[in-house]
């Protein structure tokens, strides 16, 4: 696979996990978290299933993706924590 298509996946799997998660845990923070978790996960154990073996720089990538994927999450979270406050204030 092209690298252009690695990436449309990471960032459309992340979006997903992320809006999964800010759906089902109400604290912004922790969904954030759990959704950055979740897609580093993934995509380690994508990369184990396609190579065959571990990558040597696992723990580099793991650090990145998670700081990419935390990034993601909290901007796809922005809605559900603003309908959740309006929510609240109408009740």
């Amino acid at each position: 696979m092209s690298e252009i298509v690695i990436m449309i996946l990471f960032l459309l799997s992340a979006v997903l996990i992320a809006a999964g998660c800010h759906a089902f845990i109400k604290r912004y923070f922790l969904a954030s978290f759990m959704a950055a978790t979740g897609v580093v996960a993934g995509m380690q154990i994508a990369s184990y299933i396609e190579l065959g073996y571990l990558d040597p720089f696992w723990l580099i990538s793991s650090v990145t993706g998670f700081f990419m994927a935390s990034i993601l999450a909290l901007i796809v979270g922005l809605p559900f924590k603003i309908k959740r406050k309006v929510k609240d204030e109408d009740s």
